[in-house]
């Protein structure tokens, strides 16, 4: 009888919440671990373990104690590190390196990479980490100041004059561990991002989304939908989408997936971040309704067995879903949630693929400008572009979000966020 395969997973909070459910659905044992008591992935999971993910000799000794075949987690860059790192030390299978992961998840080393096989970037300014110096008189604004080792929209802004700039800097210190950060034009073009998967050394292209963000509030520009497939795939394709694959099969990466985030401008795309891991997003949900094989679970396979996928899906050209799809995700207003009303019709209907609901009842929303206002990942398809913008224009009207005065937290979409 074959045994049944267990993993480890680093994290019980939302981010894992997927992970989990996969695992298990893919007939793997799964425990969950952090030094939480609690945590929503810990309740879905088969095992629970109170340790933390940077206590990596508790973490082996559970390994070994309990014949844990890999070790996983969600989107979450904290822990992909500790997992990396657990990985190396307990001779498990892990899909990134060090020096991957510090280069892929580093927004300057990402734009020395892309420099160095002629992948364009956003247009930076120097800036001195050392001794917190720049040339004021050289910069052109706006412009955006973002720490280098951030995400989710933390530690970034938008300045429009020097003092701005000033203030920008500092609160992009503050967020960032290594204290570097990066200053880039503010570009005005449209927002796509595009998504990869390696299989054995050769990537391709999975999808490219139009990320439709609003800058309306204090903080960075935060998406609030992204639509498949981008109106610009067949640029893409043509213009970058070669040396993209060439750069990071020349870079070695070997198997994973992989996101990165552009400007269309000018009749070109302009790249300025990437994640080398899963994308909060989930598209890999859309990948498995119109291509039929689950990234995910490639990932999950990978961390227990050391394979990625049983099916070859490298060998054909980069891919263009048939149909219309869209990952809508609502923003909230700052207040306590009292009430929440149609969501669970709204998961009812058959054109939605999942709901990753990330805010519940008496959760308190206090930040703008950050992914931390998304109340939750609504995954929806359609037939076509037409078909998708009527039922997302039937979720925004059944979906309700009261605050405790019993006004509507989720901040209208406008008609372009909506329809393109």
């Amino acid at each position: 009888m074959k045994k049944q395969k267990k993993l480890l997973v680093l994290g019980g909070t939302m981010s894992t919440l997927d992970v989990v459910k996969t695992a298990k659905h893919m007939g793997i044992e799964v425990t969950v671990a952090d030094y939480l008591e609690d945590g929503i992935a810990k309740k879905e999971a088969d095992h629970a373990a109170i340790i933390s993910t940077t206590d990596y000799p508790a973490l082996i000794n559970y390994i070994q104690e309990h014949d844990i075949d890999g070790v996983f987690t969600g989107a979450s860059e904290f822990n992909i590190k500790n997992m990396i790192e657990l990985c190396e030390k307990a001779g498990l299978p892990v899909y990134a390196s060090k020096e991957q992961w510090d280069i892929c998840s580093n927004k300057k080393r990402f734009k020395k990479l892309c420099e160095q096989y002629e992948v364009p970037t956003v247009p930076a300014y120097s800036f001195d980490s050392q001794t917190q110096s720049i040339d004021y008189a050289s910069i052109h604004y706006p412009v955006i100041v973002k720490p280098v080792d951030s995400y989710s929209g933390h530690g970034i802004s938008i300045c429009q004059n020097a003092l701005e700039l000033k203030a920008g800097i500092e609160y992009a210190l503050e967020n960032s561990i290594s204290k570097q950060l990066i200053i880039e034009k503010y570009m005005r073009g449209k927002n796509v991002e595009a998504y990869y998967i390696v299989q054995n050394g050769k990537v391709k292209l999975m999808s490219l989304s139009d990320r439709i963000t609003r800058n309306d509030q204090d903080g960075s520009p935060v998406p609030v939908a992204f639509h498949h497939p981008s109106k610009y795939i067949q640029k893409y394709i043509t213009k970058v989408n070669d040396k993209v694959c060439a750069m990071f099969e020349n870079f070695g990466l070997k198997q994973g997936v992989f996101f990165m985030e552009a400007f269309y401008d000018e009749d070109n795309f302009y790249f300025y971040e990437m994640g080398y891991r899963l994308n909060a997003t989930m598209e890999y949900k859309f990948v498995e309704h119109f291509e039929h094989y689950n990234p995910l679970e490639f990932m999950i396979q990978y961390a227990v067995e050391g394979i990625f996928g049983n099916k070859s899906v490298t060998d054909t050209k980069a891919s263009i879903f048939q149909g219309a799809a869209c990952e809508l995700s609502p923003l909230l207003k700052k207040g306590t949630i009292s009430k929440i009303e149609g969501l669970e019709e709204i998961k009812q209907d058959a054109s939605i693929l999942y709901v990753h609901q990330l805010h519940f009842e008496q959760d308190r929303i206090d930040s703008t400008g950050t992914l931390d206002q998304n109340f939750a990942r609504i995954h929806v398809v359609a037939a076509n572009s037409d078909l998708l913008y009527d039922k997302i224009k039937w979720i925004l009207k059944t979906l309700r979000v009261y605050d405790e005065h019993g006004e509507q937290m989720i901040l209208p979409y406008r008609k372009e966020e909506v329809t393109r």
